[in-house]
């Protein structure tokens, strides 16, 4: 998981994954690594601001394809929910 520190991610975040899923849920996550690097890079790019928080406690969100991340995010006013979604990330519960 090493790979994340690059993107930015702290380590205490990456122990934190570790803890908090399944082994099985790490390894998938691993191997949809290349995705990871793809969605961790779009919500830059729009600028959430949370996203160790998202991988602690969102890892789901890594493990979908970013086109259809892309599709359901441009759907609302990107400014308002990366806005809201810095606030609170609980809003993903909406989208």
């Amino acid at each position: 998981m090493n790979f994340l520190l690059d993107y930015g991610v702290d380590k205490n975040t990456i122990q934190k994954i570790k803890e908090n899923n399944e082994p099985s849920t790490v390894f998938y996550f691993l191997t949809l690594k290349e995705n990871v690097k793809e969605v961790i890079n779009y919500l830059k790019s729009i600028k959430v601001e949370v996203i160790d928080t998202l991988l602690v406690n969102r890892l789901e969100l890594f493990l979908l394809p970013v086109e259809r991340i892309k599709e359901r995010f441009e759907s609302y006013n990107i400014e308002v929910l990366v806005q809201l979604i810095n606030e609170d990330i609980n809003v993903l519960n909406n989208v």
